[in-house]
């Protein structure tokens, strides 16, 4: 049972071991609550609200399954994303610096597993002038060697939003009608995943986190009605987002959107920010 007890003049929370246990924590973790509706709050470890919305399915995957794959040589779900986010960045730019900046506490202790694991390896680079982070060959072609996936069936009529609660939240009506929102924070990431899991889940719903730390996220009906035309304007050269979004008629934020969710399942590399081209 959950109990609320006075501490220095504060109020402090017992969780009971079964939830520590279920959430992973251990001292000087951060928590984080976000709205859920009118008397009620969800509460996240901070460093996995990201993943409730860009992680899909694949980040409900049992600890104890994680902790398995661990011992048998594989990599964990949080250390392949902290792979992808490494290998989103140009090779010059991976240095210990940069990367850990951009990186949260959590993600840094990962890398540090990794570095220890030789999956990640400090590589004194010529041209950075500096060492750089360097994921080893057999590991990229593992794990991050990106294979097509086949795409989830298409309705044939587009089917509301399933939302969880009730969310009268003005990020889920401007997603409806815009077709794409871009978050600011993890919170509101978390409150819009915990909203829309059920779409998420049923592929009507798509989210990324770039490197700016925003989180991006689209309808799948925004995402096939210009990720076709968005991949034609690159086939000539690299072009930036600017260009794009005139020739395309879409905002700005919308086709960043597009091309960060292209980005993440390797379609598309961000060369410097905002100039993309065909991987």
């Amino acid at each position: 049972m959950v109990k609320i007890y006075k501490y220095n003049n504060k109020l402090a929370v017992y969780l009971p071991f079964d939830v520590v246990k279920e959430l992973g924590l251990s001292e000087n973790d951060e928590l984080d609550f976000f709205k859920f509706k009118e008397n009620a709050f969800l509460l996240a470890k901070k460093a996995d609200i990201a993943n409730l919305l860009v992680g899909g399915a694949t980040q409900t995957q049992p600890r104890q399954e994680k902790r398995q794959q661990e011992q048998q040589g594989e990599l964990s779900q949080d250390e392949i994303a902290v792979l992808k986010k490494l290998d989103t960045l140009r090779y010059d730019q991976r240095t210990p610096a940069n990367v850990e900046r951009l990186l949260s506490q959590t993600e840094r202790e990962t890398l540090r597993q990794l570095l220890k694991k030789k999956a990640v390896t400090l590589f004194r680079s010529d041209k950075a002038g500096t060492a750089v982070y360097s994921i080893g060959k057999s590991v990229y072609d593992r794990f991050l060697m990106r294979k097509r996936q086949p795409q989830a069936p298409v309705e044939t009529r587009p089917s509301p939003l399933r939302i969880r609660g009730n969310m009268d939240d003005e990020n889920i009506k401007k997603l409806e009608k815009e077709g794409y929102i871009v978050l600011q924070t993890e919170t509101e990431a978390a409150a819009v995943s915990a909203a829309l899991e059920e779409s998420i889940r049923h592929g009507q719903v798509f989210g990324t986190r770039a490197f700016n730390r925003k989180f991006y996220i689209m309808l799948r009906s925004f995402l096939e009605k210009y990720s076709a035309q968005v991949a034609k304007e690159l086939r000539s050269g690299d072009k930036r987002v600017p260009e794009i979004a005139d020739r395309v008629k879409v905002d700005e934020n919308g086709v960043r959107a597009i091309l960060y969710y292209m980005a993440e399942i390797g379609d598309v590399s961000e060369k410097k920010r905002d100039l993309f081209t065909l991987a």
